[in-house]
């Protein structure tokens, strides 16, 4: 009779060993995570939103326009670091599971 609650408690105790690993490598990966999305804010998304632009409107200059190599360059190093952000997401996503 006193194998059935010692073993509830050990295989309770074993589950939350598991939650709390899960937890610490979620905790690794969004460690990670947070400065990628950081770096893919300030490079690809700020650029978009004409942040420079408008900066260089108030102030009465024409804003440089990339050339296509430039921008070929830019859009490739857009696409390295959202395609790191997601492979990261996809192993937040394994752990969860």
């Amino acid at each position: 009779m006193k194998r059935i609650p010692t073993s509830f408690v050990l295989l309770l105790l074993l589950a939350m060993a598991g939650c709390e690993n899960k937890q610490a490598k979620l905790d690794a990966l969004n460690a990670q995570l947070d400065p990628l999305k950081s770096r893919y804010q300030a490079d690809c998304i700020d650029p978009i939103s004409g942040m420079q632009g408008a900066d260089s409107y108030f102030k009465g200059t024409k804003p440089k326009v990339p050339s296509p190599q430039e921008e070929a360059a830019h859009n490739q190093k857009c696409a390295q670091e959202l395609s790191q952000i997601k492979a990261l997401e996809q192993q937040m996503q394994a752990v969860q599971k």
